[in-house]
């Protein structure tokens, strides 16, 4: 059974976007500064005994915005994904559910930029670094649901992936630019697929992570989200 063609999400609430999850966050949530490659979409999020404590935002990545429609900006399974949007047009179904198939049409950085809060104090005990442990963290998790073969499930258990970053790849001297000011930020740079960087700024650990090749083609700094 299709569920698109078989229930309705009218009766769901509309997703929270994410200048409203910001809104509620209670310190700024960081994004990239507007470029005509990526376009904003649904931000995932994560709650610790019911108190919100990280956002991370997903982009959609468009690498020729001049043409959004070209064949070369999609991703190769985009006639499947045409098929699923057109039934769900067809169904009626809300526009955030509608814009959110939209979104799978093109290649996805999925939590790209992520800013959670600065642990307690006892987390820095014995020279322990919140930050690379968090980056090294954040990018292995965005391995094991971003990089194809990269993950395995052993005996249905929690998937593990190849090869992980550990802090020890976290390496000082590198620089995020947020609000303008520059920061002292650490850089995972051995892996594969994928780079990383962090940092922290009043009281939050921001990171970005993105696929190595698409590195060159995002402007690194960053903003605090508009609310």
């Amino acid at each position: 059974m299709d569920p698109v063609e078989n229930a309705s999400l009218h009766d769901l609430p509309r997703p929270d976007t994410a200048s409203e999850i910001a809104a509620t966050f209670g310190r700024p949530v960081y994004t990239f500064v507007e470029q005509p490659r990526l376009d904003l979409t649904q931000p995932s999020t994560i709650a610790h005994d019911d108190v919100l404590d990280t956002v991370a935002l997903n982009y959609v990545f468009v690498a020729d915005p001049s043409d959004p429609g070209a064949p070369s900006n999609l991703v190769e399974n985009v006639a499947e994904i045409d098929h699923h949007l057109a039934n769900a047009v067809d169904a009626g179904q809300p526009e955030w559910f509608l814009a959110g198939l939209r979104a799978f049409r093109y290649p996805m950085l999925w939590e790209a930029v992520a800013t959670t809060v600065v642990p307690d104090e006892p987390e820095r005990s014995g020279g322990r670094d919140p930050v690379a442990e968090h980056l090294a963290r954040h990018v292995n998790h965005v391995l094991i649901n971003t990089a194809e073969g990269r993950s395995t499930r052993p005996d249905g258990a929690v998937p593990v992936v190849d090869a992980p970053v550990t802090v020890r790849h976290a390496q000082p001297g590198a620089v995020l630019v947020v609000d303008g000011v520059e920061h002292d930020a650490v850089l995972i740079d051995t892996d594969p697929d994928l780079v990383g960087w962090g940092t922290e700024v009043d009281g939050s650990i921001v990171l970005v992570v993105l696929p190595r090749d698409l590195v060159p083609l995002v402007d690194l700094r960053l903003a605090s989200l508009a609310t």
